[in-house]
């Protein structure tokens, strides 16, 4: 917008023409100028030309921030010693008479020179002048040229009436002439748009959301606020870390916003308008069908598309016909009535199953199907809406949901209706709809339980257990894994709720307990159970032995059961830290991270050090409310990306994370107390760190769960010896070396070494511990125990540079503040003194973005309030921001550079 307006200001032409699309900003722009002009006390004469034919002189003024909807334009009637706007036209027979026209003209440029020096004119939407004060405008430009008066004047394209007709060859006389410097509004890019939501959200919009909005609004200023307004309405936009996520199945549902295109069309245009919303996707066919739906001749309809064209509504190319703004498509369907939508939709369907019309966009036509209704075949259109929904990838959930709702409607049979269910169900409870999930069970259950064969029923009851747990609803899982429901007689359903309760000792022995046949979903689940309980316990054998004979996993053959598996078996190796196999599982599957859940791609994130991509997951995840599977993955993945954000000096986002994934009643909840302790840690507050520590193994115990007590028994080792422990210290030492021999990952293993190492000052042991790490290869886990053992005099200082820069590539800012000064303290260089500065004001302006006070600040950095006071000031001089909001706001935009 800035550039436009300097264009404006610098053209040294008597006419300045601005032109773009309806909502481009050409009125907002005229508002602008005018605001700059008045303060510079030059003379601003407005008028706008209007549909009707009218011109009403005008007062251009900005709305505030907090104006939604407000037009940047009021009428007025004449100001005293302003020129009489009245004299440009219309003016009877200037067209026709070139001598009255530019008599006209001379008397308006008259006018306007009593304005005095500078006068500007502003004339708004061109497009509707009339031909008369065409011909009074085309004189008078000629007459302002070589004077101090400014004509700036807006006009939409595509134009009507006299402005199509006439106006292009008056437009290119002026041009010969050179006396018009005509700019073009253009539509936001996705590098602006991007800068837009970010004004308007607060926060930083994922490519998700920039890419919605620009589908919808092509980056059209009054588009883009209106789409996002219904994004917001409908709670489709979620903030987390600062961040804007689109919630795509969100989205879908309740009623769009209001940006209906050209309000002042007709009835008879907006009837036409509603009908291209369903059928332009049909190319040629589009304009009989809606003649044909509609009851008007070919050439009425023909007469209602040109003049949506000339509206700007539609956009003709060829015989096929397109929206100029896809939001108005979108609206003017939602504004249809119930009949309305069936009977386009219903013409649409029969004239593509006959073959009369072709629709390129698979989703448009399936769409079309599922608002026909049962105004068509209803048996084929099920059919076609379930296999499309089934096919439908990710990305498409919330098609895929409304398919298969109009696809319920739609079942000829009982059997089939039930089983169209259970489909919706699955895809509403994978994408956080638990609520609407629990509801579809139920009725699943209540009225088609006849329907059910042994294995739709085990699925439905594994949904309603997995949609208790996801909406935090123990109490009924509580009396299946009692015993104390009907449901309890399966007792792979009874071992599901156990295991969903924590109980994993209890879920293990109810697996052993079922008679399941190998071809039936619920080996699958009994398998899994089993494994992964043991393997929680303590007990890998099972695990271990199922992993190496894949070729015996239940239902292997298919492929939803196949990725199944292998997703819960990368959940067991991963929460062991064992990368390495993780990355072979998946190899040997011939299966790639983007093959199984976002959980274990974060995890998997954490441990290869991507912590942006683990946290952008994790983030999106909690935008969602996704808690895929038994939700084991799930707090594996907070417990991994937790810890990688509390490097990074991120304790706002860790602990926005962590508030996320104790809420209800998380399985394996011991792993997040584990991680909280590092918060407190970070914060300075060792003893309280060490207290936590200890609560949460004695909480695992007390289950029989060792999975990730190898990394709070060696962080509580090395917290014991700092605060001078020694008895916590050696108990950490033989929990570490029974945690080794029960636990199948190398991980143990290499933590068992560190805690001899530090307990026992074992030089063998540190340098097994050393070799082993580097072996695995893992960036955070080497540069932290590096680090360690170096503070424990177990490692040789020199070794703390290695640790540096690993640390760099993670951006684990904290964790490099710390090693800086060890390498001080052990007398190593720290290299690049410029670099060490900046990243000590990055990592304080992160601290103070987190919206840590001074004392908080103090403790994480181990230095004085006063010093971080002093700091804080100096930083906030330096960027010239104002407060941590502000700095909060530049560090998630992207705009602060340290």
């Amino acid at each position: 917008m800035e550039n436009i307006l300097d264009a404006v200001l610098e053209a040294e032409k008597p006419l300045v023409l601005l032109t773009g699309l309806v909502g481009t900003g050409r009125t907002t722009t005229l508002a602008r100028l005018s605001e700059h002009f008045e303060a510079d006390s030059r003379q601003v004469s407005a008028m706008r030309f209007t549909s009707s034919g009218d011109i009403a002189p005008v007062r251009f003024a900005l709305p505030s921030d907090d104006s939604q909807g407000v037009a940047p334009i009021r009428l007025r009637g004449p100001v005293s010693g302003e020129p009489a706007w009245a004299t440009i036209g219309p003016v009877a027979r200037a067209a026709a008479e070139p001598a009255v026209a530019l008599r006209a003209a001379h008397a308006a440029a008259a006018a306007l020179r009593r304005g005095g020096e500078g006068t500007v004119l502003l004339l708004d939407d061109l497009q509707w002048i009339d031909r008369d004060t065409l011909a009074v405008l085309e004189a008078l430009v000629p007459i302002l040229d070589g004077t101090t008066i400014t004509c700036v004047g807006t006009l939409r394209v595509p134009t009507a009436g006299a402005a199509a007709r006439y106006g292009a060859e008056a437009l290119a006389r002026l041009r010969k002439a050179d006396l018009v410097h005509v700019l073009r509004l253009r539509p936001l890019s996705k590098g602006r748009l991007t800068d837009v939501l970010k004004s308007k959200l607060g926060a930083a919009p994922e490519p998700a959301l920039i890419d919605h909005v620009h589908a919808l609004s092509r980056g059209v200023r009054s588009a883009v606020s209106e789409t996002v307004e219904a994004l917001r309405q409908r709670g489709a936009i979620r903030i987390v870390n600062r961040s804007a996520y689109f919630v795509p199945t969100i989205a879908a549902r309740g009623p769009g916003g209001h940006f209906l295109p050209a309000r002042s069309l007709g009835p008879a245009e907006c009837e036409m308008a509603k009908a291209m919303a369903f059928l332009s996707p049909l190319g040629s066919a589009a304009p009989r069908l809606a003649g044909a739906v509609i009851g008007i001749s070919d050439q009425e309809v023909l007469d209602r598309l040109e003049s949506l064209c000339a509206a700007g509504v539609l956009h003709r190319t060829g015989e096929s016909w397109r929206f100029v703004l896809p939001l108005h498509a979108v609206t003017l369907a939602e504004a249809c009535g119930p009949y309305e939508r069936r009977a386009l939709a219903a013409a649409a369907v029969e004239a593509l199953w006959s073959g009369t019309a072709v629709c390129l966009d698979p989703e448009h036509r399936t769409n079309l199907l599922a608002e026909a209704g049962r105004s068509v075949d209803p048996e084929r259109a099920c059919e076609e809406l379930t296999r499309r929904a089934i096919e439908a990838g990710a990305d498409k959930a919330a098609s895929a949901l409304r398919w298969l709702e109009a696809a319920v409607e739609l079942a000829g049979d009982r059997a089939r209706r039930a089983k169209v269910l259970l489909l919706l169900a699955g895809i509403q409870h994978r994408n956080g709809g638990y609520e609407q999930s629990l509801r579809t069970i139920r009725l699943v259950l209540s009225d088609f339980a006849d329907e059910l064969t042994s294995d739709t029923a085990f699925e439905a009851h594994s949904l309603l257990l997995c949609g208790l747990s996801g909406l935090h609803d123990t109490e009924p899982l509580g009396d299946i894994a009692d015993g104390d429901h009907r449901l309890a007689d399966d007792p792979v359903i009874r071992a599901t709720a156990c295991a969903l309760l924590d109980r994993w000792a209890e879920a293990e022995r109810w697996t052993g307990t079922a008679m399941v046949h190998e071809g039936h979903p619920q080996a699958v689940v009994a398998r899994l159970i089993k494994a992964l309980g043991g393997l929680w316990q303590g007990r890998a054998d099972f695990f271990e032995q199922t992993l190496l004979e894949r070729g015996q996993w239940p239902l292997r053959n298919v492929a939803r059961y196949r990725v199944e598996q292998v997703d819960a078996y990368l959940t067991g190796l991963l929460l062991n830290g064992d990368l390495a196999r993780a990355e072979k599982l998946l190899a040997d599957e011939r299966l790639s991270w983007d093959d199984v859940g976002p959980a274990n791609q974060a995890t998997s994130a954490v441990l290869r050090g991507d912590f942006r991509s683990a946290t952008e997951l994790a983030c999106r995840s909690v935008a969602y409310r996704m808690v895929p599977g038994f939700a084991v993955a799930t707090t594996g993945m907070f417990n991994a990306t937790v810890s990688a954000l509390v490097s990074q000096g991120r304790f706002t986002t860790a602990r926005e994370l962590l508030s996320a994934a104790t809420e209800g009643a998380p399985v394996l909840v011991h792993l997040l107390g584990f991680t909280e302790a590092l918060i407190d840690r970070a914060f300075g507050d060792a003893p309280r760190a060490a207290e936590r520590l200890t609560t949460a193994l004695r909480a695992a115990e007390e289950r029989g769960l060792v999975v990730g007590c190898d990394t709070a028994n060696a962080e509580l080792a090395d917290l014991a010896l700092e605060l001078g422990d020694r008895k916590t210290a050696q108990r950490c030492l033989v929990n570490a070396e029974r945690l080794a021999r029960v636990l199948p990952s190398g991980r143990a293993a290499l933590l068992a070494s560190f805690v001899r190492a530090v307990v026992k000052r074992d030089t063998e042991a540190a340098a097994a511990c050393l070799r082993v790490a580097h072996e695995r290869g893992q960036p955070f886990e080497l540069s932290v125990l590096t680090a360690r053992l170096v503070k424990h005099e177990m490692a040789d200082p020199a070794l703390l540079s290695e640790a540096y820069e690993l640390m760099a590539d993670l951006g684990s800012l904290m964790h490099r503040a710390k090693t800086r000064a060890l390498m001080q303290k052990c007398g190593i260089v720290v290299p690049g003194r410029r670099n060490t500065v900046e990243e000590n004001e990055r990592l304080l302006a992160t601290l103070a973005a987190e919206g840590l006070s001074n004392k908080q600040i103090a403790a994480a950095l181990t230095t004085s309030e006063k010093s971080v006071e002093g700091r804080l000031s100096r930083l906030f001089i330096r960027t010239g921001y104002r407060s941590r909001i502000e700095l909060a706001t530049a560090i998630a935009n992207g705009e602060l550079q340290l």
